[in-house]
């Protein structure tokens, strides 16, 4: 199929000096890719650099290119690929060849695509929906569905449109989303760098640059009084009673997410303590990984010998939550989300009934378990081993606030100096 090539102008990237880069335009199997060329022009001239002796340079810049791009096209022939003029036309071989890896592409969409990819075989399914979302969203952002984005296209001022881009109406994302698919071209750009695939001279984020927007995670914790009327609930059905003990069972054994829970086995029980590796560190170096312990409290026992799966067979998983017939990566993944659903499900109707303002949802039990242990004065260290965490900066993530009781009585230290006469008067 024929490729052809075309200097252009492309407008809708002004520069803060009003002028716009040119570039190489490269279109082949109705794919467009645009190639810098380092010169920046304005329209005028741009209309006009082919003919004017104050241009000379420029003109020699843009043609320079064009006939790399075209030369480079000859050559290749009938094995043209895109990975492959990617390497050619910015010389990383010929420029470093002793530290640059020439068979990587430069296209940062193919890079998130593979990385993806990656995180899907190695069972990290979520976390590979969200760099498939942030491809989605970069593509529907090009509109162009197949057209590409080299590393060199992400500047500074490309992400802070980027950003705006998804505030606008039409697409309306949280600040904490855009955060989390910002952070994902952040960490293919370091990636990249760390292979030497591309320069740290094109890395776009940090002071100075851009910084992805961060918000302050809402604290999801219950006060003890909220816990308390969910522990003394009396449910109206099956589906009430499973989705409250199981709920209480992340509560009591260390704040534990249901993925953990649906993976703990007869055998990690040994007398009165149950231990586990969490499996979101199961594939960390032996450095990282931990070894959770979880006292077995009568009200844990109780959940255990009412729900636990029977005959109590060692190799036998606790819950009935996943397919033991079927534990790959993908039907645990579904497993996973629709015990979270179930679970949500039925603590909402829960809620509504007991009257509460928060829906406790899972995630309120692993927050509130350690904000709990927080206003009970238990030292954030302990906390933080606890809940698995190989830093103190994770865990202060979940602690939620002191509750509204305990900041009114800490005002009376303000004014320790009054009398007890002074106190009652008010004075």
């Amino acid at each position: 199929m024929e490729i052809t090539t075309k200097v252009w102008l492309l407008k809708k990237r002004e520069k803060k000096n009003g002028k716009y880069p040119v570039k190489i335009k490269v279109i082949f199997n109705r794919l467009i890719c645009f190639y810098q060329t380092g010169v920046d022009l304005t329209e005028e001239e741009f209309k006009e650099y082919h003919r004017r002796k104050d241009l000379k340079k420029q003109f020699e810049d843009i043609i320079y290119y064009l006939n790399k791009a075209d030369k480079i096209i000859n050559d290749l022939g009938r094995n043209f690929s895109w990975k492959e003029f990617d390497t050619l036309y910015y010389n990383r071989q010929a420029i470093n060849p002793k530290t640059t890896n020439q068979s990587q592409s430069i296209n940062i969409v193919t890079h998130l695509e593979d990385y993806a990819e990656k995180l899907y075989k190695e069972g990290s399914i979520k976390t590979s929906k969200g760099y498939t979302t942030t491809v989605n969203h970069l593509k529907d952002y090009l509109k162009k569905k197949d057209d590409c984005l080299l590393f060199s296209d992400i500047t500074p001022e490309f992400l802070v449109l980027l950003e705006k881009y998804f505030l606008s109406s039409d697409i309306k994302l949280s600040y904490s989303s855009i955060g989390v698919y910002m952070r994902n071209i952040r960490t293919v750009f370091n990636q990249a760098i760390s292979k030497k695939i591309i320069s740290s001279e094109l890395y776009p984020f940090g002071k100075g640059k851009y910084v992805p927007p961060s918000t302050k995670k809402a604290k999801k914790a219950l006060t003890i009084d909220e816990i308390e009327k969910i522990y003394n609930y009396k449910p109206d059905n099956f589906q009430e009673a499973r989705a409250k003990d199981l709920w209480l069972f992340a509560y009591f054994a260390n704040g534990l997410n249901v993925k953990d829970i649906a993976f703990l086995k007869y055998e990690n029980i040994k007398k009165d303590v149950i231990t586990f590796i969490r499996a979101k560190t199961i594939h960390s170096t032996k450095d990282d990984i931990q070894n959770i312990e979880v006292f077995i409290t009568q009200d844990i026992q109780r959940i255990i010998d009412k729900w636990g799966k029977k005959p109590q067979k060692s190799k036998s998983f606790i819950f009935d939550i996943l397919h033991p017939n079927d534990l790959s990566d993908l039907q645990i993944y579904r497993d996973i989300n629709q015990a979270v659903r179930t679970i949500n499900k039925y603590m909402k109707r829960i809620a509504e009934n007991l009257k509460l303002e928060k829906v406790p949802t899972t995630n309120f039990a692993r927050h509130s378990f350690s904000t709990v242990l927080k206003r009970a004065g238990v030292p954030i260290e302990m906390i933080s081993e606890q809940l698995g965490h190989t830093s103190i900066k994770t865990t202060e993530i979940y602690l939620g606030s002191f509750e509204s009781d305990q900041k009114r009585e800490i005002t009376k230290y303000l004014t320790s100096f009054k009398t007890k006469e002074q106190t009652t008067l008010g004075t």
